[in-house]
């Protein structure tokens, strides 16, 4: 198992503040479930196995032959007897042999293929490989719709965080601005001061606005995935920051399946490649026909007008084998062992990616946990470097400048800090979706 080959090296728990309207709305395990139930493209793709599935069954069904109902009718300038007939068969009564120029035919025939040169036997191995690779394929787009809600859904969840405490900063500068405008009525302090504060307040409910309409953004990108036309509240999720390594990455490379993907497309091309071969072989099959032959006697008939018929049946054995076809089969077959040079490339691609991937997803938690520490150490600081700028600016021993700095800095700092949070949960969802374990989790 791939969880096997994971040594957690720590584990921090940190639960995140509720936002106000949020605690009971749409959860992420919900929202996840909505979204594998509702989406049309993993509707869509979940009608893949069964369409492989009846493509075996009409693969397999080849192999029984085909048998139909066949009826003609034909006007011809001479008569026809109504079947074949030896000078044995006419001695006795050569002028009562009927004969006719309008031939109707009706009866039933029955052909399989006896030998196609191993190309049936192909084609059903081939068709349960595709089987095999819809089922892969499907759980793979659902892997990746689980990743996306999950990402989406905590970007949400991050920007609204952020555009409370941008609120907050918002109201801050707003009461600010009026304690300075209060101090520039009583002459305590000078215009540029409030030009100031108006400024950045202004600059505030800027920021403001643009959070709020990236938050509408992703909201309506997360809609759409979960296919519904208005999306609940989001309920606050806890986030769990730890950091794994991986021991073994080519064992749990093998045992992906983007990894199995490409190799059962190697396997499918080698097969396809061995089908080219068929058309170097003999093809046989057999036709059977069993009706009836039945007319008029034509005008030149002893009994002319007279309808009769003639019982029919045969069976023959045909043998068809191309010897030479200008090179067609040649160029065939180069095509197809080409395709499986090119799958064997993609499955090499595949197994580089992955380790690639895996290695940069395991570094992004690293990062993130440090980036967590780091921006809560920052917002610490900067909290306690505001709140002292706060009273130095009431006693009048720095200038605006100077406090709005300060405030500006914590209010860059928590915004890190949300950030670096929701940023630990993005880091795990890209692992979880390289390791295709999202949906157990």
């Amino acid at each position: 198992m791939l969880k096997t080959i994971f040594v957690t090296l720590f584990l921090i728990t940190s639960t995140l503040s509720v936002l106000p309207g949020l605690s009971h709305g749409l959860s992420l395990e919900e929202a996840v479930e909505m979204a594998l139930s509702n989406n049309p493209d993993i509707q869509r793709q979940r009608m893949n196995p069964s369409l492989s599935e009846n493509d075996l069954s009409e693969k397999k069904a080849q192999n029984f032959g085909k048998i139909g109902l066949v009826a003609s009718y034909g006007h011809y300038n001479l008569p026809r007897t109504l079947a074949p007939l030896t000078p044995a068969s006419i001695l006795s009564d050569p002028y009562a042999v009927p004969t006719t120029q309008d031939l109707f035919t009706t009866g039933i025939m029955y052909e399989v293929p006896l030998f196609t040169g191993f190309a049936q036997q192909h084609s059903v191995e081939i068709a349960v490989m595709q089987k095999e690779m819809a089922g892969v394929a499907l759980k793979l787009s659902e892997e990746q719709l689980i990743y996306n809600v999950k990402t989406l859904y905590v970007n949400a969840l991050s920007l609204e965080h952020q555009k409370a405490a941008q609120d907050a900063y918002t109201r801050a500068l707003g009461a600010l601005l009026e304690d300075i405008l209060y101090e520039v009525s009583v002459g305590k302090k000078a215009r540029v001061d409030q030009l100031k504060a108006a400024a950045d307040l202004e600059n505030a409910k800027a920021r403001e606005s643009r959070t709020q309409t990236s938050i509408r953004i992703v909201k309506a990108t997360l809609s759409g995935l979960l296919n519904v036309a208005e999306l609940p509240p989001l309920e606050a999720v806890s986030v769990n920051r730890h950091f794994s390594e991986t021991t073994n990455v080519g064992d749990a490379i093998q045992d992906l399946g983007r990894y199995q993907y490409a190799v059962m497309a190697v396997e499918k091309n080698a097969k396809l490649v061995e089908k080219s071969k068929a058309d170097y072989y003999p093809q046989v099959t057999l036709n059977a026909f069993f009706g009836q032959n039945f007319g008029p006697n034509d005008s030149s008939n002893r009994y002319s007008g007279d309808w009769h018929n003639q019982e029919i049946w045969q069976t023959v054995v045909n043998l068809t084998w191309n010897i030479f076809d200008f090179g067609a089969r040649k160029s065939t077959g180069e095509k197809a062992r080409i395709r499986k040079r090119q799958s064997e490339m993609e499955k090499l691609k595949t197994a580089l990616d992955l380790k690639k991937s895996l290695v940069e997803a395991t570094a992004k938690i690293r990062t993130a946990v440090v980036e967590y520490h780091s921006a809560k150490a920052e917002a610490d600081m900067t909290r306690e470097t505001e709140t002292i700028e706060q009273v130095r600016f009431k006693n009048g021993a720095i200038n605006v400048n100077d406090l709005l700095y300060a405030k500006a800095r914590n209010q860059q700092a928590i915004s890190r800090l949300i950030s670096s949070e929701y940023g630990c949960l993005n880091a795990q969802f890209y692992l979880d979706y390289l390791l295709e374990d999202g949906k157990n989790k």
